[in-house]
């Protein structure tokens, strides 16, 4: 890929690079390289997973033959695509739909000096290219053909001659301190763990050898556990159990603070016009772009743990990505999802206005649901308390009533306490607002949540009310945006009066028929 770059411009044909066989080789047989190996390894080498290896040199063929027939080139402002062995495809894509671009680079890809480029436009779900692989300079090359390609240019613009941009604006980054307070808040060693007993279900033979090798410390703490029963020791149990919760707890953390390094080491915001771009990764570095007017739903979070450190995290919805809750950008594709993993309340208002400058935060008139809406909450929340009381006093009277009646009783009333106040706190911290075209909802307890939506960029409104709803005059506006998937919805505020409902949704219903 040594092409100039006027010969990009001018719609010659380019190939991907020469290594790119060697990736999409290993990405289709990665399915079955993995269960051949296991079986090799930790099994006896005569189940089907060996003979499984059989087409794994046609697998290797294929995957060259797809290689080398995959062409691209722009032509008159579209990216022209040819791909295909025994069925080909010839793809046409307008420059100008083109509105998200991530390029993810692996320890390999970098040892290669290649890279994997992704274009998406709006229209969701699969992107519009997956190029395995291109060369670095051929890849930035295409990508600022594209960044110079104004929004609805013509074709003379789009093969015109790309001009140098601006410097790009540094908004935001992370330091070493930064990175080890986000693994310290997150909770993602949870992850690694729950992958670890999946890969263990997945295989009985290392499941097996897995748990001999904790039999003999989980014997031991069994019954160091019963010892202390039978003798009434309540205290010592009791501190013993808070000592391995906490060992556990450490180690996870450990966990999530190593994922924090190798996910987010080198994080950079930059903005370049009307783009903002995402630089991140330490084995596996990602560089993801998306447009401001792409932008459909913003989300400040703060976790109990991040009002202990003075941090929030400002989370994304673009137009064309699926709404499912990559929490701290663990999407694999390395799509934009986040415009702060972690920062200050200031800063993350600060990155607000830059995308919505008419946003004024310190002047936002907080509306307060009204007071039928505690106990739709309490119902809403008590009820799986009282299902779960019933069925703790149907188990201790099949087991001979181990516990006794007033234990159930004071245990009853402490959930039942604890539930009185959570719903009390629900009720004071939520609210909605309205700035402009702007709508705004906060609400939570532990973990607290301001979500802003633009009016003019949703795509459906609807109202829901159950019969608990009606029978206190209440009601749900519920919003949906480009960038909400089949998992979630880009806004939804319950417990609002019926009127204030429908006056909501006329008014944004008036918006989303404007065009913006």
């Amino acid at each position: 890929m040594s092409e100039p770059r006027d010969e990009l411009q001018a719609g010659a044909w380019q190939r991907l690079h020469p290594f790119s066989a060697l990736f999409v080789a290993a990405h289709l047989l990665r399915h079955v390289a993995l269960p051949v190996l296991a079986a090799v390894v930790f099994g006896r080498g005569s189940g089907w997973e060996v003979w499984a290896a059989v087409p794994l040199g046609l697998t290797a063929i294929w995957a060259v033959l797809q290689a080398s027939r995959y062409r691209y080139a722009l032509q008159g402002g579209e990216l022209v695509i040819h791909e295909g062995v025994l069925g080909r495809s010839v793809r046409h894509v307008p420059l100008a739909r083109i509105h998200n671009t991530s390029r993810t680079r692996k320890l390999p890809h970098r040892l290669l000096g290649v890279t994997e480029l992704h274009l998406e436009s709006a229209s969701g779900g699969k992107p519009e290219a997956v190029m395995k692989v291109l060369g670095q300079a051929a890849a930035l090359r295409l990508e600022q053909a594209l960044r110079g390609t104004p929004q609805g240019g013509s074709a003379a613009q789009a093969a015109g001659p790309v001009t140098v941009d601006p410097p790009m604006q540094l908004l935001h980054r992370l330091g070493s301190l930064d990175i080890l307070k986000l693994g310290l808040i997150s909770n993602r060693g949870m992850v690694i763990v729950g992958a670890a007993f999946a890969a263990l279900a997945q295989k009985p033979e290392l499941h097996r050898r897995f748990f001999g090798w904790l039999s003999a410390p989980t014997a031991w703490v069994r019954q160091g556990f019963m010892r202390l029963v039978e003798s009434g020791h309540w205290l010592w149990l009791a501190a013993d159990i808070a000592l391995l919760l906490l060992a556990f707890l450490v180690f996870v953390r450990t966990l999530s603070v190593v994922l924090a390094f190798f996910r987010y080491q080198g994080f950079r915001l930059e903005q370049d016009g009307e783009k903002l771009l995402v630089h991140r990764g330490l084995s596996t570095q990602v560089t993801a772009t998306a447009r401001l007017p792409r932008l459909q739903r913003w989300e400040l979070v703060e976790t109990w743990l991040h009002r202990r450190f003075g941090r929030c995290r400002l989370a994304v919805s673009v137009a064309g990505h699926d709404s499912q809750d990559h929490e701290h950008g663990l999407d694999p594709g390395g799509r934009f999802d986040e415009l702060a993993p972690i920062a200050t309340p200031q800063e993350a208002r600060a990155l607000l206005r830059l995308c919505l400058p008419a946003l004024q935060w310190e002047q936002l008139q907080w509306q307060p649901p009204p007071a039928q809406a505690f106990w739709r909450q309490l119902w809403g929340q008590g009820r799986f308390l009282i299902i779960a009381l019933l069925a703790l006093v149907v188990v201790d009277i099949a087991l001979g009533q181990r516990v006794p009646l007033p234990g159930l009783l004071a245990a009853g009333l402490a959930l039942s306490a604890g539930l009185w106040a959570y719903c009390h706190a629900w009720v004071r911290f939520a609210a909605y607002a309205e700035c402009g075209e702007l709508l705004l909802y906060r609400h939570g307890v532990l973990t607290r949540r301001w979500v802003v939506v633009s009016g003019s960029r949703l795509q459906q409104l609807s109202l829901y009310s159950s019969a608990l709803d009606r029978s206190l005059g209440l009601c749900h506006l519920r919003a949906d945006s480009q960038g909400s998937g089949k998992g979630g919805r880009a806004l939804d505020i319950p417990c609002l009066p019926l009127a204030e409902a429908q006056r909501l949704r006329a008014r944004l219903w008036g918006q989303v028929l404007r065009p913006y």
